[in-house]
């Protein structure tokens, strides 16, 4: 029973804090993206970043939790945009990767660099005590949602 009163108040606690985290967290960086690149664009991006620069459909699929028509569109929108492109398999011609182009990489540097600053200013309105806590939490549920994913591969399950 007290299992369950936990998972009941995680669930609760979940559900006020998506309106935050939506208000100062996600708004401010959908705003920071170029125009035309959306948030699952840049998500596919940065995955593609985690995964060394290069993954095939269905790795990216799996780690996306998408379906593969649904990544095969969003390629189609990073194809367009240069951020990516598709690279047959010399040793099996059956094989495509998708792989980061140079304007992705540049993408994600410039993006840390320049549009990451819409932060800046929640983060320096945060106490500096909080401000430690706040990024070890951020840590502690990027850890657990990481292993959440077993495909994604900053689990530290694989």
């Amino acid at each position: 029973m007290e299992e369950r009163i936990r998972i009941i108040q995680i669930q609760e606690t979940l559900l006020e804090l998506l309106p935050q985290w939506n208000d100062n967290i996600v708004k401010p960086f959908k705003k920071s993206l170029n125009e035309g690149v959306s948030l699952e664009m840049y998500y596919c991006i940065q995955r593609l970043k985690w995964l060394g620069g290069a993954a095939t459909m269905t790795e990216l699929s799996h780690i996306s939790r998408l379906p593969k028509h649904q990544m095969t569109k969003l390629v189609n929108s990073l194809v367009e945009y240069k951020f990516v492109e598709r690279v047959s398999d010399p040793s099996d011609r059956r094989i495509v990767k998708i792989e980061l182009t140079e304007d992705g990489h540049c993408y994600i540097d410039y993006f840390l660099s320049e549009n990451a600053k819409c932060f800046k200013d929640l983060i320096e309105q945060i106490d500096v005590e909080d401000r430690k806590v706040f990024h070890q939490s951020l840590n502690n549920i990027f850890h657990i949602l990481c292993n959440l994913n077993p495909h994604n591969p900053q689990s530290s399950e694989e």
